[in-house]
């Protein structure tokens, strides 16, 4: 049941994070750089910060982050030789209102937002496994374009959209055999200061996607709906303390057709409320973190005369996260963070076909301490965790035997 708190933080498409480098008052970053490498460094998952990755979630943000080249060049994770999670996007300013944008990603990218194509994947893998006519292709390259129009001096609007689709076709003599998958993601953002103290985030997310393979006249399919939001204040309680409460839900649905028969997709909700500091001393210091409580369920439709429905629930509670970032050096940022869990999960099992099972537990989420740096040469920066192993063992490129950057993040503004 891991997945299920792993997709909480990864489908939880509104991460629209906003750090202390934030208002002063409003929603606008102090500085135009940041990106996956520094979220992770500063305790993960880190719903309090502004960060461009907002932008990923919650398009209006890209009007902060005008004349903008970002990116990931990626983890070791699982890809020694070629970063994983790689994607790339740029933001132009194209006047005083407006700003437009575009970002390209890979399959194995795992941050939030429409950009991530692992609804659609999902779908394939579950169409395929089921002994599909044909097997239908992966989704990869996921390409979305966004926009950010400001009506006003206190209010930007932010549309983004993005796409991804693959085609599998085999023709033969007996006959032609088709295989399909598409995901379509659409999200709308707002960011509004009512006042020079207090501003509003809000982003809402729809994604859908679909797998079909036909041959003669057998036709199967999978498809999926997923819907989310997330909301945030920001609440400036002096000139370096703003206080950030956040909300957030996200529903995922959807339909598995074989030939004839249909039956209801695996269901999922989640919820989550939280409630966070930042802290920024001038330009030097910025402390963040917060607590939060979370809600995840998902239910399996109940199959007649084999079990009823049965849910796989999980409480997350306290779910803690802290960070902190500093200038060490006028091209050298240090960073550090933790965070870490408790929850209760229940889980149901069919004991016959008209009665179940329960059993719960207690789980942890150790993710302990984060470390990262950040390297600033111009209007370049480059943003990278580092593995904590190097503490003990030494620098990979001296001898440690361990892999000193774990995640890399570029940006540059222009």
């Amino acid at each position: 049941m891991k997945r299920f708190f792993g997709l909480f933080l990864l489908v939880a498409f509104l991460t629209t994070a906003a750090n202390a480098q934030l208002m002063k008052m409003g929603v606008k970053p102090d500085e135009r750089s940041g990106g996956m490498a520094r979220v992770e460094a500063m305790g993960g998952g880190n719903n309090f910060l502004v960060d461009p990755t907002n932008m990923l979630t919650n398009p209006a943000y890209a009007a902060a982050y005008y004349n903008f080249l970002w990116g990931d060049v990626g983890s070791q994770a699982g890809s020694p030789s070629d970063g994983n999670g790689q994607f790339a996007g740029f933001n132009f300013w194209m006047s005083k209102q407006l700003t437009l944008g575009v970002v390209l990603s890979r399959n194995d990218y795992a941050g939030p937002g429409i950009s991530n194509v692992s609804l659609g994947n999902t779908l394939v893998s579950a169409l395929n496994n089921a002994g599909a006519p044909l097997n239908a292709i992966a989704l990869d390259n996921n390409f979305q374009v966004l926009a950010a129009f400001s009506p006003s001096s206190t209010t930007t609007l932010g549309l983004g959209l993005a796409f991804a689709s693959s085609k599998h076709e085999n023709v033969t003599a007996a006959g032609t055999d088709k295989a399909s998958a598409s995901q379509l993601g659409v999200n709308l953002g707002v960011l509004h200061n009512f006042s020079t103290e207090m501003a509003l985030d809000l982003g809402v997310a729809f994604v859908m996607g679909s797998a079909t393979s036909e041959s003669g006249a057998t036709k199967n399919e999978e498809t999926g709906t997923a819907i989310a939001a997330k909301a945030r204040m920001f609440f400036g309680l002096n000139n370096n303390l703003t206080f950030v409460p956040v909300a957030m839900f996200e529903t995922v649905s959807g339909t598995s057709k074989q030939g004839a028969t249909s039956r209801d997709r695996n269901s999922h909700m989640n919820f989550g409320v939280g409630a966070g500091l930042n802290y920024l001393a001038g330009k030097s210091i910025l402390l963040t973190g917060g607590i939060e409580l979370m809600m995840t369920s998902e239910k399996q439709a109940a199959v007649a005369g084999t079990s009823p429905e049965l849910t796989d629930s999980r409480f997350i509670f306290p779910a803690w996260v802290l960070g902190a970032e500093w200038y060490v050096l006028d091209w050298l940022k240090a960073r550090i963070g933790y965070r870490a869990a408790s929850y209760s999960n229940t889980m149901e099992s069919a004991a016959t076909a008209t009665t179940k099972n329960e059993m719960t537990m207690t789980g942890y989420d150790r993710t302990g301490m984060t470390l990262g740096v950040g390297f600033k040469f111009g209007s370049f920066n480059l943003d990278a965790t580092i593995n904590d192993e190097i503490l003990r063992e030494g620098f990979n490129l001296i001898g440690g035997g361990k892999q000193t950057f774990a995640h890399i993040s570029a940006s540059y503004a222009f």
